[in-house]
């Protein structure tokens, strides 16, 4: 996912990096590519310890060489004053040697912000610039809120919102037969439920417990399971390798984007795609997740959203540590292959 924004400072882009991310970093390194005026690709990992800020440049480089961006930009978020810089000086030189500039490297600590590429007191001062609040930038939040986003406030948060919620117990008896009908519904006609997860409609009505068993055990057939990530991500596989009746389960369900779209209308369907879908693993319980959890994290990597697909991915892997779809997108998250080039 690009995001084309209208920002004129390096405060601005800080101000804007949580509703990327999904939420707020800390103790981080962050780097942005840079297409034109859009912002492409971004990463993030954990400062390092002292010696290790050469295996973070090594770790990050490979996404950044695939993205090809005009520029990049480099972020470190510190707990404590200079913790950042070794990683930032690593990161610059592993850029650089590959021949990719380097726009700007912005520290951020205690709310403020400078660069250490700027020694010029009057745009960047040494105590540092506040980080402007989303009210001081009204037009750039109000992009991200009628998106329907706002970041959680750490990585920790964003992780719990796929753990499971107190339904899933529900979930969990009638998953395992004490109710024949949602199983033998679930089984033999897995469209009407998935209809009602992949709602983006303004006004969707809530998933019950019914719902989220009906599609855990849809997803045990595991055509059903890829045809479905092949409906979120078009363009990543092609129908025709789904068999004809397993394909058309979801080729009648609308869906608002196509491979490449990104327009307002587009990403609002998506976001509401996802939200639904983490609504749906936060419903199951742990035996039953790593389905439901595969095909969240092949979609949230198909969109950018790597620390989502993190999330995702590490609760699936802890449900089910030899889950396959699991196993293949966490190598593919590692050596950073995107389903998609950016748009």
């Amino acid at each position: 996912m690009t995001h084309a924004l209208r920002l004129t400072s390096p405060g601005d882009l800080i101000a804007v990096v949580p509703y990327i991310l999904g939420f707020h970093p800390s103790d981080s390194v962050v780097v942005l590519c840079v297409h034109d005026a859009h912002l492409g690709l971004l990463q993030r990992l954990d400062l390092p310890a002292v010696g290790h800020e050469d295996h973070v440049a090594d770790a990050l480089l490979p996404a950044i060489l695939r993205e090809r961006p005009d520029a990049v930009l480099v972020i470190g978020y510190e707990d404590s004053p200079g913790q950042s810089v070794a990683v930032l000086a690593a990161v610059d030189r592993a850029l650089r040697a590959a021949g990719i500039p380097v726009k700007d490297r912005l520290v951020v600590h205690d709310g403020r912000w400078r660069s250490l590429d700027c020694d010029n007191p009057s745009c960047c001062p040494p105590g540092g610039t506040p980080v402007p609040e989303p009210p001081d930038l009204a037009a750039i939040a109000a992009e991200f809120v009628g998106q329907e986003v706002a970041p959680h406030p750490d990585r920790a948060s964003l992780a719990r919102q796929l753990e499971p919620h107190d339904d899933a117990l529900t979930v969990a008896a009638l998953i395992e037969g004490r109710d024949s009908t949602d199983r033998s519904q679930g089984e033999s006609d897995p469209l009407p439920v998935w209809a009602v997860v992949l709602d983006a409609s303004d006004a969707p009505r809530p998933l019950t417990a019914a719902d989220a068993a009906r599609a855990a055990l849809s997803l045990g057939d595991v055509q059903v399971r890829d045809a479905l990530v092949g409906w979120l991500t078009p363009g990543s596989v092609d129908p025709a390798v789904f068999a004809p009746d397993v394909w058309r389960l979801f080729s009648g369900v609308d869906r608002a984007w196509d491979e490449h779209d990104s327009d307002a209308t587009a990403v609002i369907a998506q976001n509401r795609v996802q939200a639904r879908l983490v609504r749906l693993c936060a419903m199951l319980p742990d035996p039953h997740a790593a389905p439901a959890l595969s095909v969240l994290g092949c979609f949230t990597w198909w969109r950018g959203n790597g620390a989502l697909t993190r999330a995702a991915l590490d609760r699936a892997l802890r449900c089910q540590p030899d889950y396959r779809l699991a196993q293949l997108l966490e190598a593919m998250v590692d050596l950073a292959i995107r389903p998609r080039p950016h748009s």
